[in-house]
């Protein structure tokens, strides 16, 4: 070993491009010297665009596509014709390890959701898998243009997107979309079209979709309905104003010690809970500043409390207004049924955010959705004594504002409006509004996840947690008989499933997986290669399409700052290029000073450190 090392550093010293250090110096500056050469000619593409004062962008604002690519496109494409290095930096594949993984997975489900920008049609479409680390993932592919978003056209622009990327539609085993018809139809829905290809692309509603519509539908009834528009106009009366935040915010700084809330009042979300919740929760906290705010503005009360800006000058109609709405809100009815949904609802808040999650397997978002059912089933059991704790405090909040509990007066005849009979206002209340909201919610849960109960119940036998319970029996045939033809040796399978469930009996309960993300990471290949197979499944199968939804909401974000508007620098810089249209410009100079304003982004220069240590 001695004489081996000696050798070694003999060669070295002789020979010195041999060290390590110096070939990777060597690698390093070769990869510098590729950067600063592409970034070159970026750059020179840049400055012809600007002298010719054209724009930048075109129509498609893609290097590979059937519209107008843009002149900066168009122009580095031109160029590449004539330079091997930048044509090779042109062809580099910027999905390929996405895709590769994909590929490697051997199954994956596609999620889409269709969003309008701009007044343009798009659909952010990704792909949930597991990949060799077997880790859930959901990654993003690619955002495509869409001439119209019918079934049809949707479907098409997924089926394009695999094709381009070389994965086989075949592999597909789940499809993560919202509930539109154009999406979910049987006959002419993407779902529909997708499985003609890929026969196994299971449809499941975007489970987040779901959980909206189960409280959307849950506040249709009528009470229920009126109290979220006399909020809804409370919030807009104040939120569109500035001199009427103002004035409500003037009211909280004397009156709160501390509400702990960046804003008194935030307007309602119409598609996520978690946001409703948080309007409904600032709402609570600011109402009796609400109608001490209505107060000054209707009847000209508190005057000598606040300043003269926010209590003087306020016309007519809005005086009107404020009288409407503080009405409205002085009812111990809409005091009652707010703070009902407020509580009741209040159960959704953690399942909303969990449902949100991107490494979510179809047992676990089955198991969360079971537990916040069971809750509004106890509720139901226990409505009296829970509707009593709500009441009273119902009532201190109704004191709070000088409003006495009543119920609405009766007439003879009443078709539309909640009538059953009483005795007392707190049994009007729990008759005519409590019990029936319950019942309403109960009843959309159960119609709205039981999809996701049938698909979790498939594979659920394949948890050790289920498997060893004594309690539970589940069948799992359906799900081999299902995937069938993706199993290594579906005849063996009850063989596989009594070696499985003999491992885990040997365990303590806690060591048991519960979820199929944990159970994979349990599950040998080699020895329940078909276990292995259907909890890959398991995982693979989709809960939600908020990935897509994320995208979006980024796609607007990049769309707002990169194409709707232009920084001054930016704008000044082109003008400038345009207008000294003969002015010379040391390209590898502005390579230089690239390099120090963005020394991470690329590899442009050998640092002083790095320098340093070579010398």
């Amino acid at each position: 070993m001695a004489f081996e090392g000696a050798k070694l550093f003999l060669q070295s010293h002789e020979n010195p491009n041999t060290r390590i250090s110096v070939r990777m110096d060597s690698a390093k500056e070769a990869n510098i010297k590729e950067n600063r050469h592409i970034l070159k000619c970026v750059a020179e593409a840049v400055l012809y665009c600007g002298r010719q004062c054209i724009a930048l962008r075109g129509s498609a604002e893609k290097q590979h596509c059937s519209g107008n690519p843009g002149n900066f496109f168009a122009l580095l494409k031109l160029l590449s014709n004539h330079n091997e290095k930048l044509k090779q930096h042109l062809k580099k594949p910027k999905l390929k390890n996405i895709v590769e993984e994909v590929r490697h997975a051997q199954m994956y489900i596609v999620l889409a959701d269709e969003v309008t920008s701009h007044n343009v049609e798009l659909m952010p479409m990704c792909v949930r898998f597991v990949d060799k680390d077997l880790n859930i993932r959901e990654e993003l592919l690619e955002i495509c243009t869409l001439p119209r978003i019918t079934g049809h056209h949707i479907a098409s622009a997924i089926k394009d997107v695999l094709s381009h990327l070389s994965i086989e539609i075949a592999d597909c085993r789940g499809q993560g979309y919202d509930g539109a018809s154009n999406m979910s139809s049987e006959n002419v829905g993407v779902q529909a079209l997708i499985k003609k290809d890929a026969p196994k692309a299971v449809y499941m509603h975007c489970n987040g979709h779901c959980l909206n519509l189960v409280i959307a539908r849950s506040c249709a009834l009528p009470v229920v309905r009126n109290m979220i528009d006399k909020m809804k106009h409370s919030v807009m009366f104040f939120t569109s104003s500035p001199k009427r935040e103002l004035l409500l915010k003037e009211v909280v700084d004397k009156e709160a010690y501390s509400t702990g809330k960046r804003k008194p009042l935030i307007d309602l979300s119409r598609t996520r809970w978690a946001a409703r919740h948080d309007a409904y929760s600032h709402f609570y906290s600011a109402f009796v500043f609400i109608i001490k705010a209505l107060e000054v503005m209707a009847h000209g009360l508190h005057t000598e409390e606040y300043s003269e800006d926010v209590t003087s000058g306020w016309e007519g109609k809005y005086k009107a207004e404020a009288y409407g709405l503080l009405s409205g809100l002085q009812n111990f009815g809409f005091i009652l049924t707010f703070l009902t949904v407020y509580q009741v609802l209040s159960h959704l808040t953690g399942i909303t955010v969990k449902l949100q999650s991107t490494s979510l397997d179809i047992i676990e978002a089955f198991s969360m959705v079971d537990e916040v059912k069971s809750v509004y089933k106890e509720l139901r059991e226990n409505i009296i004594d829970d509707f009593n704790q709500i009441y009273e405090q119902v009532v201190r909040m109704a004191a709070q504002v000088n409003v006495e509990p009543t119920e609405p007066r009766a007439a003879g005849r009443q078709k539309h409006r909640e009538n059953v009979p009483a005795e007392g206002v707190k049994e009007y209340y729990l008759r005519n509004m409590a019990i029936p909201f319950l019942d309403h919610v109960i009843s959309e849960f159960e119609s709205r996840f039981s999809p996701l109960s049938v698909s979790a119940s498939r594979l659920m036998g394949l948890i050790p947690s289920v498997q060893c319970n004594s309690d539970v029996t589940v069948d799992i045939s359906e799900a081999v008989a299902l995937y069938q033809d993706d199993l290594p040796s579906p005849e063996v399978i009850h063989q596989e499933l009594k070696r499985w469930k003999l491992k885990w009996q040997a365990k303590s309960s806690h060591q048991r997986p519960s979820s199929c993300a944990s159970a994979i990471k349990e599950c040998d290949e080699m020895m329940y290669p078909n276990i292995f197979k259907l909890l890959k499944i398991a995982c693979t199968l989709p809960v939600t399409s908020c990935e897509c939804e994320r995208s979006a909401s980024t796609l607007r974000r990049l769309n707002t700052f990169m194409r709707s508007s232009m920084g001054e620098d930016r704008m000044s810089s082109l003008a400038l290029i345009h207008t000294h249209y003969d002015m010379a410009l040391d390209l590898d100079e502005a390579v230089d000073l690239y390099s120090k304003m963005h020394p991470r982004r690329l590899e442009l220069m050998i640092t002083d450190s790095q320098q340093t240590y070579n010398e």
